[in-house]
């Protein structure tokens, strides 16, 4: 033990800790800084811990600079784990994700970008030297602030690699289900066709692994055969799109028929979310290097400047539909704001979570059906169909599901009667 460590202050702080009255934070955070200096290999990683959790107390709410100040206090914690010490890596790790978050906070991006690229080498390091070890959480989040960066390719070459990696465990590592929706998103974003297709198909194929296993919902499947369908239309692979469709037909059939075999928390709403949001990303181009939301990731875990800003706009985005005079621009605007809400609404989810949104969707339905563009209607009854599904009421999903099938096969026999007749090479 140190010579300059005050032996009462030691037996004191284990007096806090060992008293059957728990401790507050605050006097957990101030007994670990006492023992932590006696032995950093046992306390550093506590303390480092009761830093963090100290950092959403009450007492610092309002004060975001010594929120910043409690994690930075965390990661010097951390950095006090001898590197050869297993659980380096996953401390370090911890504290500076919560460092960076505080940097967005305060509006202190390159720092936060720093400290994104920095977490980025360790799981690198990690990875290199054990690769069974679970610490990417450096390389997601780095794709992540890549993605808000605009930098697409790169996020979505770093992405690949982790769905590379977490590939070999098949249906039973369905954990990896987020990072490809991230990877089909970004490859989405950077242009690469072919890629984002390979990962929306792996997310298809996968979520059939997961129902096999009876460790996912049919709607959960329905949901990321629509998103495969959306690209296949994208890319002007209609036949893909219309097979796609007709396997989503049979299975939203059976559940207005027979509901969910078994029943799911409310999981499948945020999933529902986020491959919803996906599809307005045309509608969202950032302006030049002004940093954007990475649509593949889920609004909570959006850098908290980005997200604060983007869901700022939400009034404007209300009174420019209002002010559109062109229905066309409305139909447009409408969803927009649609896509944006609903994002929205994921912060504050609850088992009412479709109300507040639903409206929205109808009166999108409405605006379509009045501007009299098949297409367009087709679209926002897709866009409720799946809302329907995920707030689980698959007959009403279904029926919307079956008039924009015929709105859809209508534009696509159009399309094939104004092509031009073909000629016989041989007259």
């Amino acid at each position: 033990m140190s010579g300059n460590v005050d032996q009462d202050a030691v037996l004191q702080a284990r007096n806090v800790l060992l008293s059957s009255a728990r401790p507050t934070r605050r006097q957990e955070a101030e007994a670990y800084r006492v023992l932590a200096k006696v032995s950093p290999a046992s306390y550093a990683p506590k303390l480092a811990n009761a830093l963090m959790h100290l950092s959403f107390d009450d007492s610092v709410r309002e004060l975001p600079q010594a929120r910043l100040d409690l994690c930075q206090e965390a990661v010097d914690a951390a950095r006090q784990l001898d590197v050869s010490d297993p659980r380096h890596a996953e401390v370090l790790l911890d504290a500076l994700k919560w460092y960076q978050r505080r940097l967005f906070e305060l509006g202190r991006r390159p720092e936060a970008l720093t400290v994104g690229a920095e977490m980025a080498g360790i799981s690198r390091r990690t990875f290199d030297t054990d690769p069974d070890a679970p610490l990417w959480t450096g390389l997601t989040l780095w794709a992540r602030c890549l993605a808000e960066e605009g930098r697409h390719g790169e996020a979505a070459e770093l992405l690949e690699e982790f769905v590379r990696h977490s590939r070999p465990g098949g249906a039973q590592s369905g954990g990896y289900v987020w990072e490809l929706i991230a990877w089909c998103a970004e490859a989405e974003a950077a242009g690469l066709q072919d890629m984002a297709l390979t990962a929306a198909g792996e997310l298809v194929e996968l979520e059939r692994g997961q129902l096999a296993l009876g460790q996912c919902s049919l709607a959960s499947l329905l949901l990321a055969l629509l998103r495969q369908a959306e690209l296949y239309d994208g890319y002007g692979h209609r036949d893909a799109a219309s097979a796609t469709l007709d396997e989503a037909t049979t299975l939203l059939a059976e559940l207005a028929a027979n509901g969910e075999p078994k029943i799911w928390s409310g999981s499948q709403y945020t999933y529902w979310v986020l491959l919803f949001g996906l599809s307005g990303r045309a509608d969202e181009l950032p302006a030049p290097g002004r940093p954007a939301p990475a649509l593949g990731a889920y609004a909570r875990e959006w850098a908290p400047d980005i997200q604060e800003r983007h869901f700022a706009e939400l009034p404007a985005l209300r009174e420019a539909v209002e002010r559109a005079e062109d229905p066309a621009d409305r139909v447009t605007a409408h969803r927009k704001l649609t896509i944006r809400t609903t994002l929205h609404s994921e912060l504050r989810r609850g088992h009412r979570f479709l109300e507040p949104v639903l409206p929205l969707f109808d009166e999108g339905v409405s605006l379509t059906r009045r501007l009299g563009e098949e297409a367009r209607s087709a679209r926002a009854l897709f866009d409720r169909a799946s809302a329907l599904t995920a707030g689980h009421r698959y007959a009403d999903a279904y029926a919307d599901f079956q008039e924009a099938r015929k709105l859809r096969n209508s534009c696509d026999m159009r399309e094939v009667r104004a092509l031009p007749a073909s000629r016989d090479p041989q007259r």
